[in-house]
């Protein structure tokens, strides 16, 4: 008889006495039943010397290992564990906090809370094309911006001082102010360490931690843009100045005392596909424009412009060359472009 074969009777053996996670004694008096087995196999009559070498080695190593495994569930912290498939979940991870989290000092408050909660969120309102804003209390004032907590949280971020929306240079937040903001920029968990297998040390520390980013004049434009979106219907005619490009698009200011903004996308600025350079030449910063009013979100003040609606079949591709020409017959060009519509869209439902 080998001793593969003699290893492999034993650890059946060994299989047959289930492991049941059970703190006790009871544990400990099954180890030591198990190893008087492997001691009887030794001493048996007709076993060669290391075959019985074999066996023992092999048995001490698994009584071992499931000793280890016994004692390791038989704790205090073990003993407070859930067993389902094979895995343990923490349940004291889960205790609710009730305590207002910016009472709490800075070293005591979960900050890997705070990021899950703002980047999930983050993303789960990007994926349905909605803004999320966030209650802040600010903390200090300096020239450069604000410091400021988030309540839900207590995490630490930062508001530029242009981000702040003031209507004056003069008037900035004061210490304890709740103020909405949205998070611009939330940096990763990997940005302020070195990488968790990286050979190479990070020798030139950051002065201070990278902190998630916090705009109040986004949510103040946000406010303007809903209360100009009461006003508007698909389907007008509006004025707007160019107040700046952007990689989506042209951002235009609409008439009203607050100059609430919306949003010309660079497909919807002619039927002809055009370049950000030329756009940049022919549109920039200042020019008034004639916008046709795709879409206004009187709930999230989303405002979607456009000008293609002024071109037609034989005046495909003006608005890159000839956009006074354009501007000028307006009225007359939508006519067209909803007469053609609806009669497409009878031609559909036929």
């Amino acid at each position: 008889m080998s001793h593969q074969f003699l290893l492999a009777i034993l650890l059946q053996v060994r299989a047959d006495i289930a492991f049941v996670s059970v703190p006790g004694t009871s544990v400990q008096k099954q180890e030591v039943r198990s190893v008087r087995q492997v001691a009887d196999f030794q001493a048996s009559p007709g076993w060669s010397g290391s075959a019985c070498a074999t066996l023992a080695s092999a048995g001490i190593a698994v009584t071992l290992a499931l000793w280890r495994r016994s004692s390791r569930d038989s704790s205090a912290v073990a003993a407070g564990y859930a067993p389902a498939k094979n895995r343990f979940e923490r349940k004291w991870w889960y205790i609710e906090e009730t305590r207002d989290p910016t009472t709490l000092p800075v070293w005591q408050r979960d900050y890997r809370f705070g990021f899950q909660v703002l980047r999930r969120s983050m993303i789960e309102a990007r994926k349905k094309g909605e803004k999320i804003f966030w209650d802040v209390r600010v903390l200090h004032v300096d020239e450069k911006g604000c410091k400021v907590e988030m309540l839900n949280s207590g995490l630490i971020g930062f508001m530029p001082r242009g981000e702040e929306g003031q209507a004056t240079p003069d008037d900035r937040p004061s210490v304890g102010q709740e103020l909405k903001v949205e998070c611009l920029a939330a940096p990763m968990q990997r940005v302020n360490k070195e990488q968790k297998y990286s050979p190479w040390p990070n020798l030139y520390r950051r002065s201070r931690k990278a902190q998630p980013i916090f705009s109040h004049y986004m949510w103040l434009e946000q406010q303007r843009s809903i209360a100009k979106a009461q006003e508007l219907e698909a389907g007008m005619i509006i004025d707007a100045v160019v107040f700046k490009h952007c990689p989506k698009g042209l951002v235009m200011t609409l008439d009203g005392p607050d100059k609430p903004k919306g949003m010309l996308d660079m497909r919807d600025i002619s039927r002809k596909k055009s370049a950000h350079k030329w756009v940049d030449k022919m549109f920039p910063a200042g020019t008034k424009m004639k916008c046709y009013v795709v879409h206004a979100d009187k709930e999230n003040g989303r405002i979607t412009l456009s000008t293609k609606e002024f071109e037609d079949d034989f005046h495909v591709g003006w608005m890159l060359s000839f956009p006074e020409r354009c501007f000028e017959n307006a009225e007359e060009a939508v006519k067209r472009y909803h007469r053609k519509r609806n009669a497409y869209i009878a031609w559909l439902q036929r």
